[in-house]
């Protein structure tokens, strides 16, 4: 996990940012209601409160081996494919 205040890596990656399209999305509305119903609750925003996330599998010496970047907020990356990537690494 990175936490990237700057957004230095965001930029990087060109992660994208939340804006009225994002928030509309219909998935986006399930995915807050997903997240509402299991418990989840954002406390504190930080400074990039727009700012989407992504997921990214890097090898050495700097090769990204996979990257998916959220659409909308709770648009995560499919989990196995994160692992076909960290395996690939690791062999």
């Amino acid at each position: 996990m990175l936490l990237d205040e700057d957004g230095v890596a965001a930029e990087a990656i060109e992660a994208k940012t939340m804006n009225a399209a994002t928030l509309l999305k219909p998935a986006a509305y399930g995915a807050v209601a997903k997240s509402f119903a299991k418990g989840k609750r954002q406390n504190k925003t930080g400074r990039r409160p727009l700012q989407l996330g992504a997921t990214v599998v890097m090898a050495p010496p700097n090769e990204v081996i996979y990257i998916d970047r959220e659409d909308f907020a709770g648009d995560h990356a499919d989990l196995d494919h994160v692992l076909l990537a960290v395996r690939s690494v690791a062999t």
